[in-house]
């Protein structure tokens, strides 16, 4: 069995509350019978990586775009170019992850541009968590055709964790989870303010990544919309869902394929509303869950009225979650490469 790189694997700081997907990816494979990932965290993913005692038979490589919005990142760029070109010389195995349409952040589109296509390129496998993924990079890179998969996001089980408070809800829609401008709170609130729309109960529950976001997000909020600028643990996560109708997701759709948040809500058997894209679409089509999309924020008003009163399946969301835990995703992976 093979020895794996994981990237980015960075090392957190104590006060840092940081994705959880690069971890729970390296605890998956080192809990597998024969694998092992050699790279150790470090707060410089790039360079930790760079000296071949610490290259794996399989390198695994997320957000590898993004490399440019890294400290010094025209540097750390030029470098990742000549990485993968070394550690194909040695042909070692690599799997790219790819996580988003396209890097949210639109600085440095150029080089950003030239390491999708390099990556694209010089993968052995493209994994995408949502099948509009597969379909986006064969268009985009006809070159990735056999070579690009759909595997779903890995997941947990969370079930047992929500305890229903009461028969009525406290809020219509919860919106949780660290708040970005792509995420599209700021613009969903701006648009409940403008419409005049008051009989939709929000709850926003998250901390924001500028002192701007937290600002523009108070200026639009309604007496119908409470906020509160912090991050919950998954205990408190669990109360907020409980109190909630549905849990909403008003992403931007041009960059979003696949989200943790939508999986960790899933993870609790919620209702979720998302965007008409990526992973949102394909779990709407699924008989097991709950998941409704939207167009157009009007849209969302109408999805509240007439699924208010769905009911959950609970064996349903169990079946879900448990066929796509992290153990399950890594044999997938393994299969694909091997």
């Amino acid at each position: 069995m093979p020895t794996f790189t994981v990237f980015p694997n960075i090392k957190q700081s104590p006060e840092t509350k940081a994705n959880p997907y690069i971890k729970d990816f390296i605890s998956a494979i080192d809990s597998t019978e024969g694998c092992k990932v050699i790279n150790e965290e470090h707060k410089n993913p790039l360079l930790s990586i760079l000296r071949p005692s610490k290259w794996g038979d399989v390198f695994i490589l997320n957000w590898f775009e993004n490399i440019p919005d890294f400290k010094y990142g025209y540097i750390q760029s030029i470098l990742a170019i000549l990485f993968l070109f070394a550690i194909k010389i040695k042909r070692r195995k690599i799997i790219w992850i790819l996580h988003n349409k396209k890097p949210h952040s639109e600085n440095k589109k150029t080089i950003k541009r030239l390491l999708t296509y390099l990556i694209a390129k010089t993968s052995d496998v493209i994994v995408t968590h949502a099948s509009e993924g597969v379909t986006l990079i064969n268009k985009k890179y006809k070159f990735t055709t056999n070579k690009a998969f759909y595997i779903d996001h890995p997941t947990k089980n969370r079930l047992d964790m929500i305890k229903p408070i009461s028969n009525c809800s406290q809020y219509d829609l919860l919106i949780w989870g660290n708040i970005i401008g792509y995420k599209g709170v700021y613009q969903y609130l701006k648009y409940i303010k403008e419409n005049s729309i008051d009989n939709i109960r929000i709850c926003v529950i998250g901390k924001c990544t500028t002192q701007k976001i937290a600002s523009d997000i108070t200026s639009v909020a309604t007496k119908n919309t409470t906020i509160i600028f912090k991050g919950a643990s998954f205990e408190e996560l669990a109360q907020y869902i409980s109190m909630s109708e549905f849990v909403l997701m008003p992403y931007l759709q041009d960059s979003i394929l696949s989200s943790g948040i939508l999986m960790d809500t899933l993870s609790f058997g919620a209702k979720i509303i998302g965007p008409n894209t990526g992973s949102f679409k394909d779990y709407a089509k699924n008989n097991n869950l709950n998941v409704y999309v939207f167009d157009e924020y009007k849209d969302i008003s109408n999805i509240i009225i007439a699924n208010r009163n769905a009911t959950i399946s609970t064996e349903g969301y169990n079946k879900f979650l448990n066929e796509n835990n992290w153990g399950n995703f890594i044999r997938k992976v393994i299969t694909i490469i091997s």
